[in-house]
């Protein structure tokens, strides 16, 4: 590939602000340009993260106080899956660290105990710091040094995360054009320049293309076919409304399963968005609004309706043109891991450019990182024991067709060693151990006939175990309201 010397963004999203700001602090010698339309709204409204969005802010130097508050953004220790069963239950998804070492290893065996025929039913949320934080309602930020890295992700308002990313581009020499363009001029599999409403001309090496669902420049300009996951991943809209601030603020995410879909609650500084991801083939817009309201106790706040556009592109990089963002893919939001892909993305776009990796490799590496976050998630669909509603008994039929994750869960159900399978099969999988015991532990997912003999772990291990974590909690961590109170008066006192 030739020497990239200029690059242009389309789309000003977060996605596009995120590979701009990322771009201007690791490519400094290159001429960036981003094309933003002010008539092409954005989609954000509201968002999780997964550790990842933590290490992507370290990597542009900036520290939590610098942006969280202007980005209305709180902790987040993981995920609350409400009612996934029907019975009303729930499991927590906590974000995995090197301080669980030694205590998830009491919960692998008591879940392996469970699909083994015990009948002593273990929960994740015992085991892991993050989710005996998020019990207590605090923040995942040590108030005094542990002996390893805590990881964690945010919750944070998606229009002013965008807002603060742009400001910190401009600051570095990004060029920003609020305009929309009105064709593209290509040749063979080559951009060769962009035309705006008012008739001039952008012309750069490379594009960036995180247009959104529209994906003008990889899919309706290059014609790289799309892959719709629309067969297996039933839920293709969403309906959001923000809600009134939480107090206590929690420092998790929920995901509460409604009739035809589920629900998510997202706690802010200033607000709790919600919102209701279902499948337009089991309801209709105005059902699941009411659905929504009811659930949530909305009465008022004016509810955003989406269309979602599942699936993927079949490559993400084609000739001088690499799409991020929803221009690339998209999977439900159950796992929060859009701005994960999008920021594995951007990093891969910077090897890319610095001729380190070849698009071949790239489009690999970001199919296989996008199809199994799709079977993570449908994993959820797959082991739900709701057989309800027509969209519940539909969702479980849909996620067993893919013959991977059956195979899985096959693996699971039959008491074999399922670590040596996963490390035999999953090796490139984006959900390490933990995370596949805490969803296959917490559905309680097995088989009632299964008898095998299996050692639970001794009751001294399980309450040693809980202490040490409790006592963690206690000595090094604070409330989250308290933690964010911190973070007001650092950035007051650094401005």
């Amino acid at each position: 590939m030739k020497t990239i010397q200029s690059l242009t963004i389309l789309g000003g999203g977060t996605a596009g602000w995120m590979c701009a700001a990322y771009l201007a602090k690791h490519q400094p010698n290159l001429s960036i340009t981003v094309i933003e339309s002010s008539k092409i709204g954005r989609i954000g409204v509201g968002e999780g993260s997964t550790p990842h969005l933590q290490l992507f802010m370290q990597s542009l130097g900036v520290k939590e106080r610098d942006w969280m508050p202007a980005c209305q953004a709180s902790y987040k220790t993981g995920i609350y899956f409400d009612n996934w069963n029907g019975d009303n239950g729930s499991y927590f998804h906590p974000f995995f660290s090197e301080m669980d070492a030694k205590t998830a290893e009491v919960y692998f065996v008591n879940a392996n105990a469970r699909r083994r025929g015990n009948e002593y039913i273990d929960k994740p949320e015992h085991y892991f710091l993050a989710a005996v934080l998020a019990g207590k309602q605090q923040a995942p930020l040590p108030q005094r040094p542990l002996p390893r890295a805590l990881e964690y992700g945010y919750h944070f308002d998606a229009q002013k995360l965008a807002d603060w990313l742009r400001a910190f581009s401009l600051a570095r020499g990004v060029k920003h054009i609020q305009s929309t363009v009105s064709s593209v001029q290509h040749h063979a599999r080559e951009i060769m320049a962009l035309t705006l409403e008012s008739g001039e001309q952008v012309k750069s090496d490379f594009y960036v293309d995180a247009s959104g669902f529209n994906a003008l420049l990889i899919e309706k300009t290059l014609e790289v076919p799309f892959i719709s996951f629309a067969d297996q991943l039933l839920n293709d809209s969403a309906v959001a409304i923000a809600g009134a601030k939480t107090n206590p603020l929690p420092s998790s995410t929920s995901a509460i399963a409604m009739p035809c879909g589920w629900r998510w609650q997202i706690p802010l500084q200033g607000r709790t968005g919600h919102g209701y991801v279902y499948s337009s083939a089991h309801t209709t817009p105005e059902e699941a609004e009411a659905q929504l309201r009811q659930a949530a106790q909305l009465d008022k706040g004016q509810a955003k309706h989406l269309t979602m556009k599942v699936g993927m592109m079949a490559r993400c990089v084609e000739g001088n043109v690499f799409a991020i963002g929803l221009a690339q893919s998209f999977i439900e939001p159950l796992e929060a891991t859009a701005l994960m892909v999008t920021g594995y993305s951007i990093e891969l776009l910077s090897r890319l450019l610095s001729q380190q990796l070849e698009a071949q490799a790239i489009n690999q590496q970001l199919s296989e990182l996008v199809l199994g976050i799709k079977e993570y998630v449908l994993a959820h669909y797959a082991t739900s024991k709701r057989a309800d509603s027509p969209y519940w008994q539909d969702a479980k039929v849909a996620a067993l067709s893919l013959n991977e994750l059956d195979e899985l869960l096959t693996h699971w159900r039959s008491g074999a060693d399922f670590d040596a399978w996963l490390n035999q099969h999953k090796k490139h999988s984006p959900y390490i151990r933990p995370s596949w015991y805490c969803l296959l532990g917490g559905m309680d997912h097995r088989d009632s006939t299964c008898q095998m003999p299996f050692d639970q772990a001794p009751q001294h291990i399980e309450q040693a175990a809980k202490a040490y974590l409790t006592k963690l909690s206690d000595e090094h961590f604070t409330a989250h309201t308290t933690a964010l109170e911190q973070l007001q008066r650092a950035q007051a006192f650094r401005a």
